[in-house]
């Protein structure tokens, strides 16, 4: 009796704990990950959880992994999965096609009638994994509504990339409806380097997922077991030392009473046990059985039938015979698997090189002509075995097209990496290859991976690489590596490029280095230059029907507008862009993007996230989520939420939760994230930095986004040591990456703030560090005051000195922030007393100009936290009516976003003698208040009584008093409670 049926022994703990999770008895789903050694009866839990579900009435559906092969098939176990539940509910199925036609690409079935609703080569022609993963829990949440359903994935230590994917976006989302989703794994298959081993990490931090794993069965478990079996031995000793060897494992167990039945020796390990199984084969059912194992786990009869060559009537014997001993189960469609991955792993193992060889050959012949028995990837792996590399070349990139056709762009690069390594360095191939895999990583978002295929083929060219090819991957060098701030000379890499083409040679690939050519002279501003080759490229664009690049040059250009500071021209002409392009044009979403920041920048912050929200959805209808401009609309529209004080919204597109992405992407959205956990007071481990700063040296904005946050997050803790680590540390990186830049303006007014607020609570070493720093920082983002950006590259911004430029007018943001230093400034001169203190009155006019440009502006946030400095402001200056104008104006503001920091800092300002409570200095006497004005000037003990006239000991016990009706634990605290409070 196969394990697979009978009784459940020794699982019933686990099966009701899996039971529970899933939600069986109340009818409300759940999700679960269930592991296990191999064989320990993960499958056999599975079956019973299946049939208690459909006995309860839920609908169940299940999809398998498989070894080798499996892994490089995108989606392979949701094709199973989905293909049953569309033959359990078709109509529902149908019905869910209609709204999300992406499903159609994992259902066999309807895949052409997914792929006949695009244009050819457009964007429905491929299917985004965003996209597909919409479309599935789409159909689950939808079958869930109509009744319970209970869907299983086995195996997932085998699954290819895109499904890993798919499982977390499910498992992260989560269902409304009562969906129960299982997966298992063989977690003794996993290693550090493991494909699962980073995504389980992922999986352990999803809330409400829960996590199951199968322990042994304890050995009275593993006895009753083996007593149940089919030809078990009824002697006492052979029966105990089953159990014992079994060491809790039924499958092992089942392996032994079925090697003893058969008179085999208990000697040896389970692999000599499993060998002997197949051995009791006769020699065509172990021919079969070794066919079958070359394949993978599973093989289609037709397969199997071609390669082995067998007649029919043999060939049915030899199946036969496999399945009666076990070893192999039929399957439908026509198909074979192994009972359990463990057999065919071992019959993989004992085949002789020159057998594995002939087997791979077999395999290669019959795919080469007949590819619609298997995957691409199939025939590229049997081929590549037998060293038939023209043919795995070939494969394998029809392979990743096929990926990139449902929705698999890291499925994709794996298979042109692969082939790749199938090609000789002097094959000019390479050359294509290279160009199409950094396409597929960059739809996969990672335009590091782009970048460094590009530049391993530059540095490794061959001795035949055609002058042509090499301006080609040139071009598309330059133009991958604008998204990010790796070191290279975009305008040296362009010119080479052009001068490698001939000038009377008048196609596409000059084309496409002309406009990466004009690209890179508008980043580095030389417009003069870039006028003539946009007029040539644009020439010779609309010569060959290049629609695309005729646009690309328009969007490109608008970037020469906007460095005249003509931004009403910029946006007219980017509207008119956008208005001309169709809706499917790729070229649609840089235009958008593009257009958002220049609405930004123009401080209509409400405009501005609206395009940036446009961008993002254009990204995600052509399917490009993670490619540069789709990923950039996306986070900028949820750091415009921030600004505009929607921190909820700028949450639910920034925090990706569980969800797979990849780097810097990732990072940049965690970093973005900082900005609210800072506002909101939240303790941020220490680890999410670190993990940030590992992409700085990649991208300039990784910096940006955690150093802004950082500042604040480390000085409300009072790390300040970190706080100038962070800070220096930053600088050095962007000073390296961008030169001169807007972003030092925003992080002096950061850090001068914090210091202020920390100079009466540090020692004298540290106040000085921070007031040095502080300094340093104002200066730089003074000068920026007189310094305007010329060109906006992805990230990359220039610099030079156009004449009469008004910030206030065309950099709204770094305006606000330049205001928002000066009162820092002064206010750090205020509460440290350090140089000429300033009045209250220049306070006042500081904090004010501050309020006004941050609303101006339009960011809620900064401007509560300028009304809430600008109201002890007016109480040091004795205005106390405005002053608790200002802070109820800041105090609505920081209750409505959750800000417990500024909540704090205004509750200090009340306690202080701000509006609402009293001044809490009454108590003072008129020579105390002397002392105190002398003492806030810096002066000693000993000089303070010169002044007055009074003993040194004297000015002590006054001192003394000071302190204590102050609540200071210092002089320089005093000081500055002292200025807050206007009693100096």
């Amino acid at each position: 009796m196969p394990l697979r049926s009978g009784a459940l022994i020794g699982r019933g703990d686990d099966l009701a704990r899996l039971s529970d999770a899933t939600g069986l008895d109340e009818r409300r789903g759940g999700v679960v990950v269930l592991s296990g050694d191999a064989g320990i009866g993960k499958t056999r839990l599975l079956s019973q959880l299946e049939t208690d579900a459909a006995d309860r009435g839920w609908l169940t559906a299940m999809g398998h992994c498989v070894g080798q092969a499996g892994s490089a098939l995108a989606y392979l176990p949701f094709v199973e999965l989905l293909g049953n539940l569309d033959s359990a509910r078709p109509e529902t199925v149908e019905r869910v096609l209609a709204t999300h036609p992406s499903l159609g690409h994992l259902l066999p079935g309807r895949r052409d009638a997914a792929q006949s609703q695009a244009a050819p080569g457009g964007p429905g022609s491929t299917a985004e994994p965003g996209q597909v993963a919409e479309s599935v829990h789409a159909l689950l949440s939808e079958l869930g509504a109509e009744e319970p359903t209970l869907v299983m994935v086995e195996d997932v230590h085998w699954a290819d990339h895109s499904s890993r994917d798919l499982l977390t976006l499910l498992m992260t989302r989560g269902f409304t409806t009562p969906v129960a989703l299982v997966v298992t794994y063989r977690s003794d298959d996993l290693h550090r380097r493991h494909p699962l081993h980073e995504t389980l990490a992922v999986w352990a931090r999803i809330a409400g997922v829960e996590h199951i794993e199968l322990a042994p069965l304890p050995p009275e478990a593993v006895r009753e077991l083996v007593a149940g079996l089919e030809g078990a031995p009824t002697d006492v000793v052979t029966a105990g030392e089953i159990a014992r060897r079994a060491e809790g494992n039924p499958f092992f167990a089942e392996e032994l009473v079925a090697s003893a039945a058969a008179g085999q020796m208990l000697t040896g390990g389970l692999s000599r046990v499993l060998r002997s199984r197949v051995e009791q084969l006769d020699e065509t059912a172990q021919q079969v059985v070794r066919i079958i194992a070359l394949s993978g786990r599973q093989i289609g009869h037709d397969l199997l039938a071609r390669v082995s060559g067998l007649p029919d009537d043999v060939l049915d014997r030899a199946v036969a015979e496999a399945v009666e001993h076990y070893v192999i189960e039929a399957c439908w469609p026509p198909s074979y698997t192994f009972r359990h991955a463990l057999l065919g792993e071992t019959v993989a193992d004992m085949l002789l090189p020159g057998e594995r060889l002939r087997l791979h050959r077999a395999y290669a012949a019959v795919l080469a002509e007949r590819p619609d028995l298997a995957p691409a990837s199939e025939l590229a792996r049997h081929s590549a075995a037998v060293g038939d590399l023209p043919t795995a070349v070939a494969a394998s990139r029809a392979a990743a097209e096929a990926a990139l056709a449902v929705g698999g762009p890291q499925d994709a690069l794996q298979h042109l990496e692969r082939a790749l390594s199938w090609l000789d360095e002097d094959d000019t191939e390479r050359d294509e290859v290279t160009l199409r895999a950094s396409v597929a990583a960059m739809v996969a978002g990672e335009p590091v991976r782009a970048v460094d295929l590009l530049r391993d083929r530059l540095d490794h060219p061959g001795s035949k690489q055609r002058p042509e090819a090499r301006a080609d991957l040139l071009a598309a060098l330059v133009v991958r590596a604008r998204s990010i701030d790796l070191p290279i000379d975009p305008l040296a890499l362009t010119r080479e490029a052009v001068g490698l083409i001939d000038e009377d040679v008048a196609g596409e690939v000059r084309v496409r280095v002309l406009v990466a050519h004009l690209q890179a002279l508008v980043d580095a501003g030389q417009f003069v230059e870039a006028a003539l080759v946009g007029n040539e490229v644009a020439l010779l664009a609309e010569r060959l029907g290049m629609g695309g690049s005729l646009v690309e040059v328009r969007t490109i250009f608008a970037r020469v507008v906007e460095a005249q500071e003509d931004l009403d021209s910029v946006e007219r002409h980017l509207r008119s862009i956008v208005a001309d392009l169709p809706v499917d044009d790729p070229l649609l979403l840089r235009a958008q993007h593009q257009l958002a920041s220049i609405i930004h920048r123009r401080g209509d912050l409400p405009a501005s996230f609206a395009s940036y929200d446009a961008g993002a959805e254009v990204a995600r209808r052509l399917h490009r989520e993670w490619a540069p401009w789709g990923q950039e609309s996306r986070l900028l529209a949820g750091m415009t939420a921030y600004e505009l004080g929607d921190w909820d919204g700028a949450v639910r597109r920034l925090d990706l939760g569980g969800r797979p992405a990849p780097q810097p992407g990732r990072s940049l959205f965690t970093g973005a994230l900082l900005s609210i956990r800072a506002g909101r007071g939240e303790e941020v481990d220490p680890a999410v930095f670190e993990e940030i700063r590992e992409w700085w040296p990649v991208d300039g904005m990784c910096v940006v986004l955690s150093v802004m946050s950082g500042v604040d997050i480390l000085g409300q803790a009072g790390d300040f040591e970190g706080l100038i680590e962070l800070t220096n540390a930053a600088t050095r990186a962007l000073d390296r990456i961008w030169g001169e830049y807007h972003a030092v303006v925003r992080l002096a007014a950061l850090v001068s703030g914090q210091t202020a607020s920390a100079v009466a609570h540090v020692d004298a070493a540290m106040r000085d560090r921070l007031i040095a720093l502080s300094d340093e920082l104002t200066v730089r983002a003074r000068r920026i005051g007189t310094v305007g950006p010329v060109v906006e590259g992805a990230s990359k911004p220039m610099f030079e000195r156009p004449p009469g430029e008004d910030l206030s007018e065309t950099s709204r943001e770094t305006w606000a922030w330049l205001s928002r230093v000066e009162a820092e400034a002064l206010r750090l001169r205020w509460r440290s007393g350090s140089g000429e203190p300033p009045t209250t009155g220049e306070m006042v006019d500081a904090w004010q100009r501050s309020v006004a440009a941050f609303e101006r502006y339009g960011h809620v946030f900064e401007t509560a936290r300028s009304q809430a400095r600008l109201a002890a402001a007016l109480h040091a200056h004795g205005d106390e009516a405005g002053s608790r104008a200002a802070a109820d104006a800041a105090r609505e503001v920081a209750e409505r976003l959750g800000a417990k920091p500024l909540l704090a800092e205004l509750a200090t300002l009340r306690q202080s003698g701000s509006p609402g409570g009293g001044t809490g200095d009454s108590s003072l006497t008129p020579r105390e208040v002397e002392v105190l004005a002398l003492l806030a000037r810096g002066l000693s003990n000993g000089q303070i009584g010169k002044q007055l006239y009074i003993s040194t000991k004297t000015v002590s016990v006054h001192v003394s008093n000071l302190l204590a009706k102050l609540g200071a634990a210092g002089r320089t605290e005093a000081a500055a409670i002292a200025r807050d409070r206007g009693l100096v």
